[in-house]
């Protein structure tokens, strides 16, 4: 009764998708926690397209273009394969999600900040890779991965090399907020809440919103506006210091009107028509700082194409001053990017790949400013502490995989690009000491893993100088045995054979064989089923001495040997029974004519195998090239535990820290499913503990 047209009738043949990362959310189903996922429709009805074109059109059948084909779980890794190459992952045993995440992917265990944001809890993630090389090697036959370093474009410079962090204290009101999500949390861990009345998901929001403005989770306003003043603040003096920069218009002369732009991202609240919003908020604040409220533009005002056309051009000639929005409004397809001199970020968002979109509205080509500004908002003691933490796990590896430059078999969840995001959660916890920390973490677990391949390598040097002299001497001795054989052989061919076999001498090929075929078939008599018989000597040829056994065990078979070589000749009993007789003996004298190649092939291999000892022998017993940087920072490491403790144990309130005093009772005084305990003491504790053990070295664990 359909009318319309099927996909397979359009004569579509080939598939170029855009913006590929919005295919992302295919069904996965996995057994391992956390990895599952039903799928969306967009994602499920590109699958079944590109199923139908593989059918008809072979493998090749679509072009994907990305800038973050992971973007926010390893699981997208093996959806971008499972798109694009299914038939390599099929021939490799691959196709399903967990036979993948079997070869290259672990589950790692760290310490980290809670969702209510005043405790913490060990969690299972699955965030390493394994077996990278090979990981890599299979993504690239379909991956042209390119950075911008690798293409060299014109991108403005980032001021001082990196994003800004803006610190916000809390106000008691919002420390007391954040202590009662603590409290729900509590509650729905020892599930003393139905789902449906609270659960994490709830609680994640209210404290995203919370550390935003806490009007929007309906408690009175901080007395000093909180963060969203301190970004007016901030917004206000950019734009008054740039309002007089002059740019090129889009034919390249000079612009009419002056005056630079600044994008701003807020996810967690929207403008509305009714009650309060950070949006409008905001335009207020800015309004009372001068600048001008019709140059504040939200992107929500945008709801058409041509309405977008429209603000987009409003913001490249300069009538609009901020431009607010959210990362999935005013992200992919924002090109604003010709007067845009700072960018904003008032929340975080949950996937790396969302700053990266938001960034790149800002470090893009076509940006007239040498240089631009990026700050990050956080406000202390909040969610916005959990939140970048868990960006910052996201993006290790994502940094990792997409880059393609490792040589490790195995990554842990740190990168380049996750380090800023470190040094983010490590300004909000307001201790300077952890920024160190985070900094001494990193390059000791690094340098740790350097350690760790130099000793696996003195270790395997050590091996391999064994195996290489067991093989040269075990090659010598062959050589020097064939030697001495090879002195007494003589000359068989032609006219100069003979042989004896039995105590009877043979002058004739054919005589000789028969009766050797005949010594063979009474071995093969006298030997018992399931036994091996006597190794006998039957006789010689060319001055060696012939040995025959029979066995019974397996299958009949008759064993035919030169004394002191290696050459040996095995014959099934039906095959023994047809051979030819003077071929028989003519493959026995190819055999003792080829001793020559035989004993080259041993000098050849005692020399290599002295070869590879000596090289080993050079490298084996050097020491670490970086063990005195190591030793540093391992002391580094347990002073700043030291510290931390100390201040810890000075300040150990149980209701900040999750912990409570020796003696006492309250939310740390028993062992609950996930023990919520303060990273600090529980890791300098261990850290002095160990360092205190002169056989166990520090351990090289961070917070995350």
């Amino acid at each position: 009764k359909d009318d319309g047209i099927c996909f397979e009738e359009t004569g579509v043949d080939y598939l170029f998708v855009d913006e590929a990362h919005f295919y992302k959310n295919r069904r996965v189903d996995s057994g391992i926690d956390g990895m599952g996922h039903p799928g969306s429709q967009r994602a499920q009805d590109l699958d079944s397209k590109l199923w139908a074109l593989r059918r008809r059109h072979g493998t090749r059948v679509a072009t994907f273009a990305t800038a973050t084909p992971v973007a926010n779980s390893m699981a997208e890794l093996w959806t971008m394969q499972s798109y694009l190459q299914p038939d390599v992952l099929a021939s490799v045993d691959m196709g399903p999600f967990d036979a993948w995440a079997a070869n290259f992917g672990r589950t790692v265990t760290a310490v980290e900040l809670a969702p209510d944001g005043s405790s913490y809890r060990l969690q299972t993630r699955f965030a390493r890779f394994q077996n990278v090389p090979e990981l890599l090697t299979m993504y690239r036959r379909v991956a042209d991965v390119r950075t911008n370093e690798d293409l060299d474009m014109a991108l403005p410079a980032l001021a001082d090399g990196k994003p800004r962090t803006v610190v916000v204290p809390p106000s008691e009101a919002l420390s007391r907020y954040v202590a009662d999500l603590a409290e729900r949390a509590e509650a729905v861990r020892n599930r003393a809440v139905l789902p449906e009345d609270d659960n994490m998901l709830k609680i994640t929001g209210d404290g995203r919103r919370a550390a935003l403005d806490l009007r929007l989770v309906d408690l009175p306003p901080d007395s000093d506006g909180g963060k969203l003043s301190v970004a007016a603040d901030r917004i206000a003096a950019i734009h008054h210091s740039s309002r007089d920069l002059r740019y090129l218009d889009p034919q390249g002369d000079p612009a009419p009107r002056p005056g630079a732009l600044q994008l701003v991202f807020c996810d967690v609240s929207t403008p509305a028509a009714a009650g309060w919003n950070a949006y409008d908020e905001l335009r207020g604040l800015l309004a009372e700082r001068d600048v001008p409220r019709d140059a504040v533009r939200f992107m929500h005002e945008a709801n058409t194409d041509e309405a977008k056309a429209k603000l987009f051009a409003a913001c490249r000639d300069g009538r609009v001053a901020v431009l607010v929005g959210s990362t999935e409004k005013m992200g992919v397809g924002t090109n604003v990017q010709a007067r845009a001199l700072a960018l904003h970020h008032l929340d975080c968002p949950w996937r790396p790949a969302d700053i990266e979109q938001r960034e790149g509205r800002l470090l893009r080509q076509g940006n007239q400013n040498a240089e631009v500004e990026v700050l990050r908002y956080v406000t202390e003691g909040s969610f916005d502490i959990y939140m970048w933490q868990t960006v910052e796990r996201k993006a290790g590896f994502i940094a990792q995989v997409t880059t393609g430059q490792l040589g490790d078999r195995e990554v842990d969840d740190i990168g380049d690009q996750a380090l800023s995001f470190a040094e983010v959660k490590a300004l909000a916890t307001g201790n300077p000491l952890i920024v160190e920390k985070a900094a001494v973490d990193t390059e000791l677990a690094r340098l740790v893993r350097l350690e760790r391949s130099h000793h696996d390598d003195q270790h395997r040097l050590g091996r391999v100088a064994a195996a290489a002299e067991r093989r040269h001497d075990s090659a010598t001795a062959d050589a020097q045995a064939l030697r001495s054989i090879i002195n007494r052989r003589r000359d068989t061919r032609g006219d100069r054979f003979a042989m004896t076999l039995d105590g009877r001498n043979y002058a004739r090929r054919g005589d000789a064989g028969k009766q050797l075929k005949d010594l063979g078939e009474s071995q093969l008599r006298a030997t018992a089923p399931e036994c091996d018989g006597a190794d006998e000597r039957v006789g010689q040829l060319a001055g060696l001495t012939l040995r025959m056994s029979a066995t019974k065990r397996i299958q009949p078979e008759i064993h035919l040997a030169i004394e002191g070589t290696r050459i040996e000749l095995r014959f099934g009993e039906a095959d023994w029974r047809h051979s030819d007789a003077a071929g028989l003996v003519q493959g026995l004298e190819r055999r003792i004519e080829n001793l020559d190649q035989a004993l080259s092939a041993h000098l050849e291999r005692a020399q290599e195998a002295r070869d590879e000892w000596t090289r080993a022998r050079v490298r084996l017993g050097q020491p670490f090239e970086h063990e005195a940087r190591l030793g540093e920072l391992r002391l580094r490491q347990t002073h700043i535990a030291e510290q931390l403790l100390e201040s810890a144990e000075a300040d150990g309130s149980p209701d900040r820290s999750g912990i409570s005093p020796p003696g006492t009772t309250g939310p740390g005084s028993h062992v609950a499913e996930e023990e919520m305990v303060d990273p600090a003491v529980a890791f300098a504790r261990s850290v002095v503990r160990r360092a205190a053990s002169p056989e166990r070295p520090p351990p090289e664990m961070g917070l995350s």
